[in-house]
């Protein structure tokens, strides 16, 4: 009875550690400025609750991610969001470079506050 309890623990220990991890990380970088790292940018994964900021090297990553193809999303105060598709597999590392351009505003349409002095 111990060497089949035995037996089925090993089985379940050698299925557990043969699972492989999936991870995604990458480099998010300012397009505008000489293609400096942006420190504190959101990286999201669309459609789920996955989130994370960059350090202060530009460097992003998500780990123990399921296989499938995903829509990352990057985004930056002052800069355009940008949607990167990204196909995932089986205990493989994806590495991402992208890089933001600034946005532009646009002032037309907006009224002028007119002061008056007394």
């Amino acid at each position: 009875m111990k060497q089949v309890f035995f037996l089925i623990t090993l089985m379940i220990c050698s299925l557990s550690f043969g699972q492989e991890n999936s991870s995604l990380q990458g480099n998010i970088l300012d397009g505008e400025l000489f293609n400096e790292p942006l420190l504190m940018a959101t990286v999201s994964i669309e459609n789920t609750t996955l989130s994370t900021h960059t350090n202060f090297h530009g460097k992003f990553e998500f780990d123990n991610l399921t296989p499938g193809t995903y829509n990352i999303i990057v985004q930056f105060l002052g800069y355009e969001t940008i949607k990167l598709p990204v196909t995932i597999t089986s205990g493989e590392t994806i590495n991402v470079q992208a890089s933001l351009q600034s946005k532009t505003l646009s002032l037309i349409g907006i009224s002028t506050l007119k002061t008056t002095s007394k």
